[in-house]
């Protein structure tokens, strides 16, 4: 009975309106119109001091706050950063009282000579996603985007740059809440391209909405990238130098005039980097030795812009331009070494040097047009995105094998000169109505259409011999792909309960053919992907929320073309045309408890079930060699706890800790009757802020990441600490970062691949991560925006010491979220747990 009555609950959001009263309000900002997430409200009745009412707005700046008695009341609104308001005379009566909408300016407040602004928090937890400030993370300074996100809660980038959250990877990135080809598939290069100087924020999305696409099985990340829009002419120049070398430089600049608001930033950036790989392979049943050692010298020179513009039509629409481009001349030189031994004598050595070069080119535009209706919560929102990339590449191998007596007995060349694109073009529709008092409506179409392409042109030359072309390293593809995509959602609050229920369902076509192979795949299907949130306001700071999710993941092209990869001829591998999607079902479980002041808990529980898992299975030949291809293993399952908590110690030292353990059991005796596996896996993120003094602060990162099982082994523990100090001048015009990135050299991976009693494999992973740098920016401002700002105030003679401290600390902790309702952070309220930006 329970069942039908939740069920009718989700199907018919109208429900008569009970005669208790509630408050309802909106929160914008003053000069951009734009919803403000996690502002606080709260409602005091002029009558009794001690009795107070809140809520914090959701992601489209709304708020609810319900069981009312008539009276009057004082109204205070609040958000980190903006002037606060306060009406002390608010008439409510029984039913519905429609507060309308409220605007919040920016808000700067004077300490001594120096301006400190309202900062939002490092890390802001709502009910569905966990958002990471970027300006807040210091010792990313001058990097990229995968060391800001070595540092963000949940999330993983190992050293080989693969993404993943909680220990699982098959992770969706998204840029500007959209996917974008300017990196083809590969996660890795988006990641160590992407400066941090232009990021604003991370958004991780462990379990998303039917809003969002259905693929990828394990989350969302999604970059936000800069888009300033304070009133007047403004910007940033930030320049770096590191050492082992590495240069960056960037600048930014941004106009808000009347209805405009255009924006630029733009980065470029050198090194010199390394990555080395040693495989040791060891056979019980024989005296055979295998190992191979890989030095990889990398130059990479990287370009990327982003600009646009805004468009206030008027206040109900509004249309948004932006153009991003990004290139690269990326060279390097590797050199391969393998040694086979027999009974600790050697039998041969071969050495395998690759010089090569790398030049990809891409720019993708995007148009977004925007219309509020009369109602300011109902909304349609139109976006045409089109991304193009071209990428060459030019390979030259050189191997050459010695015999016991170190004297050549074979040599050869090859040359392996590659060009490859992809396009794609993404059509999306969202429209959001309310329903009644506190439900939401909200339904979307998306349509994502690419074409991936490569060919290349080997050449082979042994020693005396003539060119000849190399068929092992041939390949031509081409991969068409085409998702459509249409969702529906329905939210409503009844009392303090959240229900929010959705259903997606997509249609998936892909085309690819391999023309060297004279062979074709091809494959459609129509799959549903519902949804369920359900929250519940224990009481006024506290929060519980239930999510359940369907989604998939389904194999990219790199996964599915059948081109062998023979670069370490030691460790081979191939595509797998034959490869399945996987879908999981993923059930969370959440509590929110903010306590103190400025201090908050999450603590989350989980469970994923994956059909089809798709896992890597390596093959161990006899003659010391593997060959390794993705296949589909029966089931996979992950359980486990994840603990996340802010704290301020002091009112100079706050910290957050992530706290995440987990276990895998994998079910893959339909491959290899050795492929079940159980194991645990964790880790732990520890970020904390000291400041000395009002210009000087300090941060510590702190990564460790347990033992975890995978199909064939498992990954041996390891850790990394990061340290950055920075210091502000010339009143916050200038500030100088020092960081010191893997302080002690700690940040590799090492996977052994456990087959007893036949074999075991020992692959040890270590990139160039130890890195002292030095960062600055400068900012610069029109003069409209720094006249905003308010000039210092004479200091009486009389003011004592302690006086000044006391002023200090009370501005400090309005401007940083202290004050009984002034965190700025923690679940929103009736929004059913609906994410947004997402596609």
């Amino acid at each position: 009975m329970h069942r039908i009555i939740l069920l009718l609950l989700v199907v018919c959001p109208f429900i008569a309106w009970s005669q208790t009263g509630n408050f309802r309000a909106r929160v914008i900002e003053a000069s951009t119109k734009q919803p403000i997430e996690f502002a606080t409200i709260t409602l005091k009745p002029s009558n009794n001091a001690t009795t107070l009412k809140g809520g914090k707005t959701n992601a489209q700046g709304q708020v609810n706050i319900e069981n009312l008695p008539a009276g009057t009341y004082e109204l205070t609104i609040s958000s980190i950063g903006y002037e606060s308001i306060t009406n002390k005379n608010v008439a409510l009566q029984a039913g519905n009282n429609e507060g309308g909408t409220f605007q919040l300016k920016t808000t700067t407040r004077n300490l001594k000579d120096v301006t400190i602004k309202g900062e939002k928090a490092q890390m802001e937890i709502g009910v569905d996603k966990k958002t990471f400030n970027v300006d807040k993370n210091i010792t990313s300074a001058g990097g990229t985007a995968a060391d800001i996100l070595r540092n963000v809660p949940s999330v993983n980038v190992d050293p080989d740059g693969n993404l993943s959250i909680r220990g699982k990877e098959n992770v969706t990135l998204l840029v500007d809440g959209k996917p974008s080809a300017m990196f083809g598939n590969d996660v890795a290069t988006a990641l160590n391209t992407i400066p941090a100087a232009s990021i604003e924020s991370v958004e991780v999305i462990t379990n998303p909405s039917s809003k969002y696409e259905a693929q990828g099985m394990n989350g969302i990340v999604n970059i936000i990238l800069k888009k300033d829009r304070k009133p007047g002419y403004n910007g940033m120049v930030n320049a770096g130098l590191s050492y082992p070398f590495r240069i960056n430089g960037g600048l930014n600049l941004n106009a808000n005039i009347k209805k405009w608001n255009v924006f630029f930033n733009g980065n470029a950036r050198t090194s010199r980097t390394w990555e080395e790989t040693t495989n040791i392979r060891q056979n019980f049943n024989d005296p055979f030795r295998y190992a191979s050692f890989i030095h990889n010298d990398r130059r990479p020179l990287s370009y990327f812009a982003n600009a646009g513009a805004e468009y206030n039509i008027n206040p109900k629409n509004k249309i948004t331009f932006t153009q991003s481009i990004y290139t690269a001349y990326m060279k390097g030189n590797s050199l391969n070494t393998i040694e086979n031994t027999y009974q600790d004598t050697l039998v041969s050595t071969t050495e395998r040097r690759n010089i090569y070069t790398g030049n990809p080119l891409n720019g993708t535009s995007n148009l977004q047009y925007r219309h509020t209706f009369k109602d300011p919560k109902e909304d349609i929102n139109f976006e045409i995105n089109f991304s193009k990339s071209r990428y060459k590449r030019e390979s030259d191998f050189e191997t050459t094998t010695y015999n016991s007596a170190n004297e050549i007995s074979s040599q050869f060349n090859q040359s392996n000169p590659v060009l490859g694109g992809n396009w794609n073009g993404t059509f999306v529709v969202d429209y959001t109505k309310p329903l009644g008092k506190n439900g939401k409506l909200e339904m979307g179409e998306r349509t994502y259409l690419i074409q991936f392409k490569s060919e290349n042109q080997p050449r082979i030359q042994y020693a005396g011999g003539t060119e000849t072309e190399e068929t092992k390293l041939k390949n031509h593809f081409v991969f068409q792909q085409q998702v459509h995509g249409v969702y529906t959602n329905i939210a409503n609050t009844f009392g303090k309960t959240t229900i929010q229920a959705g259903l997606r369902g997509e249609l998936f076509a892909y085309q690819g053919t391999v023309y060297q192979y004279n062979t074709s795949a091809k494959d459609n299907y129509i799959s549903l992907f519902p949804t369920l949130f359900v929250g519940r306001k224990l009481n006024k700071t506290q929060d519980l929320n239930f999510s359940y999710s369907r989604r998939v993941n389904r194999p990219n092209f790199f996964q599915l073309i059948p081109f062998i990869d023979v670069t370490n001829p030691q460790d081979t591998s191939m595509g797998n045309p034959n490869l399945r999607p996987e879908f999981i079902h993923a059930a969370e479980l959440s509590y929110n408890y903010p306590f103190g002041k400025s201090n908050q808990l999450l603590l989350s529980t989980y469970y994923q079930y994956t059909e089809n898992l798709i896992q890597r299975y390596r093959r161990f030949n006899d003659d010391g060699t593997t060959f390794s291809q993705n296949r589909n293993l029966a089931s996979g399952q992950t359980y486990g706890a994840e603990a996340t908590a802010k704290v301020n110690i002091k009112s100079w030292w706050d910290a957050s800790l992530n706290l995440n353990g987990f276990r895998n059991i994998i079910s893959g005796n339909n491959v290899d009757t050795g492929m079940n596996r159980a194991g645990w896996g964790g880790f732990a993120k520890l970020n904390t802020n000291i400041k000395f003094n009002k210009d000087f602060s300090g941060q510590i990162t702190a990564n460790y990441f347990a033992q975890t099982t995978i199909a064939q082994g498992f990954i041996k523990p390891y850790s990394n600490v990061d340290i950055a100090l920075k210091k502000n001048f010339l009143k916050n015009l200038l500030t100088l970062t020092l960081t010191v990135s893997d302080v002690f050299n700690t940040l590799q991976t090492r996977t052994i691949y456990q087959q007893f009693p036949y074999y075991n494999q020992d692959v040890l992973r270590k990139n160039l991560t130890r890195v002292v740098g030095i960062n600055a920016q400068f900012r610069f401002a029109s003069k409209s925006l720094r006249n905003s700002t308010d000039m210092p105030k004479a200091k009486p003679a009389s003011n004592k010491k302690e006086e000044k401290t006391k002023n200090r600390d009370e501005n400090l902790k309005k401007d940083e979220g202290g004050g009984e309702e002034g965190s700025g952070s923690g679940s929103g309220s009736g929004s059913g747990g609906s994410g947004g930006g997402g596609r």
